[in-house]
């Protein structure tokens, strides 16, 4: 778990963690197989980033298929009609990804929006997460190439979305509009004071003295 601010507070948010099951293809000389760790909040509020963690783990290759390469993860979000969508990709000169080794943890940022969500003030609505593999494969048999497999997708739980908004804590505001109320008293005995300065200085209301 972790702790977000709420209205000077903080939250306790838990955290959903697991592995996707197994996917993978069977290709025409053999098969591969794939498993995705994840991580992100149980819930996520409106006008912020929802990051999820994801690794890549390449669980077992079968026939002459040796490692992938140009391996990327596309993480979905379905919230009613809407589909959220952000991704990560190896960069060019990443290491082969042979069976048992990992690729990540690396983190996918997803903005929440009222518009992108389509939720108004106040609603929320579960969604599930949903995690895509694009990749190639080298083999090597009688001839040595890559294969691009067929993209592979598979569920990753699910969280909830909602749209609470931002609203000002009240003791703070009330302690903010009423400053200049609070001053008022002492702005009285300032001037006071300083109208008896005068008019000891300057006595208008005195009659001349005769000599």
């Amino acid at each position: 778990m972790f702790s977000i601010p709420v209205e000077g507070t903080y939250a306790l948010v838990q955290v959903t963690t697991g592995t996707t099951a197994t996917f993978g293809n069977t290709l025409q000389y053999g098969t591969t197989s794939y498993d995705v760790y994840y991580s992100y909040p149980s819930t996520a509020n409106v006008g912020t980033n929802l990051t999820l963690s994801v690794t890549l783990h390449a669980s077992q290759f079968t026939g002459p298929y040796e490692y992938a390469i140009n391996y990327n993860l596309i993480v979905r979000v379905f919230i009613g009609s809407s589909v959220l969508t952000g991704g990560v990709a190896s960069p060019n000169g990443s290491i082969f990804l042979y069976p048992g080794g990992n690729w990540g943890p690396n983190n996918v940022t997803i903005p929440l929006t009222a518009e992108n969500t389509g939720l108004a003030l106040g609603q929320s609505a579960n969604a599930t997460v949903g995690v895509e593999l694009q990749d190639l494969v080298f083999y090597h048999a009688a001839e040595s190439g890559y294969l691009s497999e067929p993209p592979m997708q598979t569920q990753a739980g699910s969280l909830v979305i909602q749209n609470f908004g931002t609203t000002i804590n009240s003791s703070t505001s009330a302690r903010n509009g009423n400053s200049s109320q609070g001053y008022f008293p002492y702005a009285l005995l300032a001037s006071g004071a300083v109208l008896i300065v005068l008019a000891a200085a300057f006595p208008w209301g005195r009659s001349p003295r005769k000599t």
